[in-house]
């Protein structure tokens, strides 16, 4: 009887044993599939349509024209703020923002024939962004903008709207010579107010204006208008 007992325990260890060996492979078999199917599911490409693709593109281009817009607007309000506020500038927020101080005089062209020379130590700004043509900073706080588009618009209607978003008062043309008018005003920028005079140009071939506007929130208008023309006359080449 001891014998037949023992016979039995030893089948049923063997049992036993065999039971556990297939619980532990099936479990290391579960655990393997389940962590194929995960790697297999994060590997699974992420697919979109064209048509959302093209959509994504179009929404990154115009976050990206925002942003661009956003940085020009500040860059160019950045020239109201006074010179030794562009000299309190390190040189690599000046570089990020698209102006620097020059170091020598400096041609530039604003078209085919027409050159302006932009003395040492002013701060030019040269980035061709919407109808600006570039910026300029005086060490005496004088401010120039040049801007230049295609309009049908009158020169006094094309001047109002490049300062619709800076209160715009004493508008007044002041001589008109041929294709040329001269324009004194006021704005103001930040709280700040501005006497201004700007020279006018209309293009005899198309629809083509410029203005040459000069700001500043010390000098007076006849002193700025002194200013403008004496600039003009000392550095602005006309070629033949």
């Amino acid at each position: 009887m001891s014998s037949e007992s023992t016979s039995w325990r030893t089948v049923l260890s063997v049992i036993f044993i065999i039971v556990s060996l297939i619980r532990i492979v099936s479990t290391c078999s579960n655990s393997n599939r389940s962590s194929n199917s995960l790697v297999n599911s994060d590997l699974k490409p992420y697919v979109i349509t064209q048509e959302k693709a093209e959509e994504l593109m179009k929404e990154r281009e115009v976050n990206n024209q925002v942003a661009q817009f956003e940085k020009n607007r500040r860059s160019n309000n950045l020239f109201y703020k006074s010179y030794g506020a562009l000299d309190s500038l390190s040189i690599m927020e000046q570089d990020d923002y698209g102006f620097s101080k020059l170091k020598k005089d400096t041609i530039v062209f604003i078209d085919i024939k027409t050159q302006l020379n932009v003395p040492k130590e002013y701060y030019l700004q040269n980035n061709h962004d919407d109808s600006l043509r570039m910026a300029i900073k005086s060490p005496r706080n004088l401010t120039i903008f040049i801007h230049d588009f295609e309009t049908k618009e009158s020169i006094e209607n094309g001047f109002k709207g490049l300062k619709k978003y800076s209160s715009l008062k004493k508008f007044k043309v002041e001589n008109t010579i041929g294709m040329t008018k001269t324009i004194s005003y006021q704005i103001s920028k930040e709280n700040t107010t501005f006497n201004g005079y700007a020279l006018v140009f209309q293009s005899k071939e198309k629809d083509y204006q410029t203005f040459f506007e000069f700001e500043s929130s010390t000098l007076s208008k006849d002193l700025i208008k002194t200013k403008a023309l004496d600039f003009l006359l000392q550095n602005m080449k006309q070629k033949k």
